[in-house]
């Protein structure tokens, strides 16, 4: 079985809310306390599953200290790994060996990327966004100011 097919076996087994981009891609959904719902790109290779999940956009302030706190949590993590692209926005990312993840091993990685995001997103938005005293941060990353 192509690792496609494994992937989109998994998916249908775990549960998850999942939509088919292309013959080896997929966009899904992924539950967490701190952003209620995280999309996560999900791209099948020969042997390797491939996923980057967006967590918000680049810092507003303090940059430096936001990407030293997720450089340092990058120590701490295993499979997931914080990411930054060219227009410093915060991403998580990962990659794992088809031929020995299974559906337990990748729900165990979507279980992980919401772990992760509940333990650092309101630390970082009140970190890198000017977040009023007492307002509580959940929900989806912050917009870009008008």
């Amino acid at each position: 079985m192509s690792g496609a097919a494994l992937v989109n076996t998994w998916l249908e087994a775990i549960g998850v809310d999942a939509e088919r981009l292309g013959d080896r891609d997929w966009t899904l959904r992924v539950p967490t306390t701190a952003r209620e719902v995280v999309p996560v790109t999900v791209r099948a290779e020969e042997r390797t599953l491939t996923m980057r999940a967006f967590v918000m956009r680049g810092p507003d302030r303090n940059r430096q200290d936001f990407y030293d706190r997720v450089l340092r949590k990058n120590l701490d993590m295993r499979t997931w790994r914080f990411a930054v692209d060219d227009a410093g926005d915060l991403w998580l990312a990962a990659d794992a060996e088809t031929a020995v993840l299974g559906s337990a091993g990748l729900d165990g990685l979507l279980g992980l990327l919401s772990t992760y995001v509940d333990e650092t997103y309101e630390g970082l938005v009140r970190l890198g966004f000017d977040v009023p005293e007492g307002q509580r941060v959940t929900g989806g990353p912050p917009r870009a100011r008008d």
